[in-house]
């Protein structure tokens, strides 16, 4: 065995042995932003329908009121209300119920098959089962989602605050839901470990057998676009 590649199975043992490094607060907090961010945008129709509803409503009770030259009951109200701004709540209400069950199979059941979502890839971070390193399935990515929302609602939110407030202190960075699952938010190293490989074999076949004349030509002028694909 040559010394470069002793050198490549050293560095292989070295970061295996390092293990996942666990995502700071503030990096967990910068994903949990841009999740927040993209599910709001998600439930923007549905709440824009139902203002406009809410506002015809009104709108529609003051006409007649003020056509009729007299107070109506509520029962007359709401009737108007009711005739008027039903369309818009119809189609606000089956939105709102496709977002949420959206919103749950993406950041809950899809999160836990991947360990990403847009937050987390855009802060290099990444969702592990934290005895097994790969993402910790479906079903512990359904669960971590729903049951902090569970907990909430019967303390009126202090779980959540509580959990969302652990990984200060926790010695791995854990939420208290994450100890549930034996799960753990990462650093996501997979992009770095794949261009630190393609680096090292590159520098590798050319110590080893120099340049290919091919691969010259495939290279443009600064050496590092393809011209020919």
């Amino acid at each position: 065995m040559t010394y470069f590649e002793n050198l490549q199975v050293e560095e292989g043992k070295e970061a295996a042995s390092s293990g996942p490094i666990p995502a700071s607060y503030s990096k967990r907090i910068g994903a949990a932003v841009v999740d927040l961010l993209i599910a709001v945008l998600a439930w923007m129709p549905a709440v824009i329908l139902g203002v406009i509803g809410f506002v015809e409503g009104v709108k529609e009770v003051d006409s007649v009121e003020k056509s009729t030259m007299r107070p109506l009951t509520d029962g007359e109200e709401g009737e108007i209300f009711w005739e008027v701004a039903r369309g818009s709540w119809t189609v606000a209400a089956i939105l709102g119920a496709v977002v949420f069950i959206w919103s749950i199979w993406y950041f809950g059941y899809r999160q836990g098959k991947t360990g990403l979502t847009p937050g987390k890839r855009v802060a290099g971070t990444k969702l592990i089962n934290i005895e097994t390193g790969i993402p910790p399935g479906g079903a512990k990515g359904l669960g971590r989602s729903i049951i902090p929302s569970v907990l909430g609602s019967f303390s009126s939110g202090i779980y959540q605050l509580i959990d969302y407030l652990w990984p200060l202190w926790d010695d791995k960075n854990q939420r208290i839901t994450d100890k549930m699952f034996s799960t753990q938010v990462v650093l996501d190293q997979s992009g770095k470990e794949s261009q630190d490989t393609s680096v090292g074999s590159k520098t590798f076949s050319r110590t080893a057998g120099g340049n290919d004349p091919s691969e010259d030509l495939n290279q443009g002028p600064s050496g590092d676009t393809p011209i020919f694909s």
